[in-house]
């Protein structure tokens, strides 16, 4: 009984599937019908002139109908190219909507002649949709892999020049962000997280020339920053295993003071670190950068730390 409803199940699949391939077969009469008895290649002539009067919607038609009724027509892959270019150069830009053309040429012809002219296109949609460098730049990572799909899918090709230069452009627009970032993170006092932002955009985009700005906030974050929470637990976590005890609250008032001793001498130390760093990029950014506005900025940082350090050693 299961077997025979198995069967009876299976070719009510197979009949549907023959039925929704049967919807998309057409008649020659149908085709006729739908094309108005144009061959592909007056369709292709009739939307290529519509295309070069602007008339972007009458073109875009015409071609379609290549597309949907004669696939297997020679005119087809131009016609589909040009559904794509139309979405390109129209007078309303639609990059997203030329991009999924352009991919889905690829789609039916991946080994077309014309394939390097398409990823170019492909790149050039994703390039036109970067974002300035305040804001996310997930369009600016996507241009990014386009431009290196294009460079290694076709080496050679004539825009390669052209994908370099817009390659190094869209580098140098992550290295800002980055940038903006850290200094946002300096201006809203999170002093740790603007310098894993900082030092990671100068590891990271070592090409970048607005390097000046990012040594001077990172001496900033730097100068102002303080240990953090774990550093605490961790030097807490140390003391209590010397001493053999596992929690804070339980040590006697020897045990807490000399706790809060060992507590100032790690202030002390971590602060003359993070000091000292500072000061080493203040001092790269005046040697590398002398006329540079932010120079004059870190000399008087320098000037200022080397007052509190003179301050603090007669104070001692």
């Amino acid at each position: 009984m299961k077997l025979i409803k198995w069967r009876i199940s299976a070719a009510a699949v197979l009949l549907l599937a023959l039925g929704m391939a049967c919807t998309k077969l057409r008649s020659p009469g149908q085709v006729k019908q739908y094309t108005g008895s144009l061959t592909a290649a007056q369709l292709l002539e009739k939307g290529e002139l519509e295309l070069k009067r602007r008339k972007w919607e009458e073109g875009r038609r015409t071609l379609k109908l290549i597309e949907e009724y004669l696939p297997s027509a020679e005119e087809f892959p131009q016609a589909k190219l040009l559904i794509a270019d139309s979405y390109f150069y129209a007078s309303r830009y639609s990059y997203p909507e030329a991009e999924v053309e352009y991919q889905s040429f690829l789609n039916y012809f991946p080994r077309h002649h014309r394939k390097e002219y398409v990823l170019y296109r492909i790149a050039l949609c994703c390039y036109a949709t970067v974002e300035n460098s305040e804001r996310d730049q997930s369009t600016t990572h996507k241009a990014i892999e386009a431009f290196n799909r294009l460079l290694q899918e076709a080496p050679g090709t004539v825009y390669a020049t052209d994908a370099r230069a817009k390659l190094n452009q869209c580098w140098r627009r992550l290295a800002e962000h980055e940038l903006l970032v850290g200094i946002f993170y300096v201006n809203s006092y999170h002093f740790a997280a603007a310098e894993a932002r900082l030092k990671g955009m100068l590891e990271n985009y070592p090409e970048y020339s607005d390097r000046e700005r990012a040594y001077y906030h990172l001496g900033e974050a730097l100068r102002q920053k303080y240990p953090n929470r774990d550093l605490f637990a961790q030097e807490l976590r140390a003391y209590l295993d010397t001493i053999d005890k596992q929690e804070e609250d339980v040590l006697t008032s020897q045990e807490r003071r000399q706790w809060e001793a060992l507590r100032d001498a790690f202030i002390k130390v971590e602060l003359d670190r993070y000091t000292s760093e500072a000061r080493s990029y203040y001092q790269r950014l005046v040697e590398s950068y002398p006329s540079s506005i932010w120079a004059g900025r870190a000399r008087d940082r320098l000037l200022e730390l080397g007052q509190t350090r003179i301050t603090e050693e007669l104070d001692g």
